[in-house]
């Protein structure tokens, strides 16, 4: 008997139809307790719990030798694994967290290679972004390197402590939704196999994303449109948002959010649009060099619009 991955429990699971991904064809199932989707994939079979291998993983991926991965590896959980295993295991996982290929090529300083501001807007914002992938991605976007270097030194956080919240309007639009199928959705699935909370989701999935995944490139980055420059919707004070994730692949930049129910990806459609004019208004970049979509661990959709 399948058991929901999400709500433990094994009553109430269906099968809900086969999908193509990347390594094959898998079982999809919908959990009626919970409301959640999943699939039957597995991890391959290891001596060594999934928590500890992903630990040894995003040591590696923040900077360190192996031989200082299985040190701390051996410090954090009381047993060190090989370095052959090590290697094996960054082997294996290479295609789900790609910045394990970027890594290799490049010398990394662990403590220098995150950079975090806490924003307290409202609520605290943890903006951060990757030092080594902004600067190589801005040889095709050094307008994105300029407005976040801006961001973590003059942004003024006045307008983010009350107003217009790009999540909260609705404007009309004809937007083509669709379902992409690509590595985002099983790289969330693994993030949140280390999340033991739910209310801790959202940063366990952006923090997975800035470590281990080679494309993104800054998290919670903080945007805004005044009044004057957007027509989308009716402002009398600027309107403010914070990206969940900022990504740069095929010369393009994408605008990716995380949503855990994605029963209605469009209903999403608004706040994503305003989120690229606003990106669009702060670093001038062109509107068909942006693509925005939502994402959980069951599915990615992009926008159209």
């Amino acid at each position: 008997m399948v058991s929901c991955p999400f709500c433990k429990r094994n009553t109430g699971v269906i099968k809900s139809g086969l999908r193509q991904t990347q390594k094959g064809v898998v079982q999809r199932y919908f959990c009626k307790t919970c409301n959640a989707y999943f699939t039957d994939t597995v991890q391959p079979y290891t001596q060594y719990p999934l928590h500890v291998i992903l630990f040894a993983i995003e040591q590696y991926n923040r900077g360190y030798p192996v031989s200082e991965v299985k040190r701390r590896t051996g410090k954090r959980y009381r047993f060190s694994p090989p370095i052959q295993t090590i290697y094996s295991w960054l082997e294996r996982y290479k295609d789900t967290c790609t910045f394990i290929k970027t890594r290799k090529h490049y010398e990394v300083d662990p403590s220098s290679l995150l950079s975090v501001k806490k924003l307290y807007h409202q609520q605290v914002y943890p903006f951060t972004y990757h030092t080594l992938k902004l600067n190589l991605s801005s040889k095709q976007f050094p307008q994105l390197r300029r407005y976040i270097q801006w961001v973590e030194r003059c942004l003024p956080d006045t307008m983010f402590q009350s107003g217009p919240r790009a999540s909260s309007f609705r404007i009309p639009h004809n937007t083509d939704t669709k379902e992409i199928d690509n590595i985002i959705p099983e790289m969330s699935r693994l993030a949140l196999s280390n999340c033991k909370k739910n209310s801790d989701a959202h940063d366990v999935i952006e923090q997975f994303f800035l470590i281990h995944d080679a494309t993104t490139v800054c998290t919670e980055l903080p945007v805004f449109l005044n009044p004057a420059e957007t027509d989308l919707v009716p402002l009398s004070d600027p309107l403010t948002g914070h990206i969940d994730i900022i990504q740069i692949r095929y010369n393009t930049l994408y605008i990716l959010d995380y949503k855990p129910n994605l029963k209605n990806p469009n209903r999403y459609a608004s706040q994503l649009r305003l989120y690229k004019e606003a990106v669009a208004k702060r670093t001038s970049i062109p509107d068909n060099k942006i693509v925005t979509g939502v994402f959980n661990s069951h599915g990615y959709f992009e926008f159209n619009s």
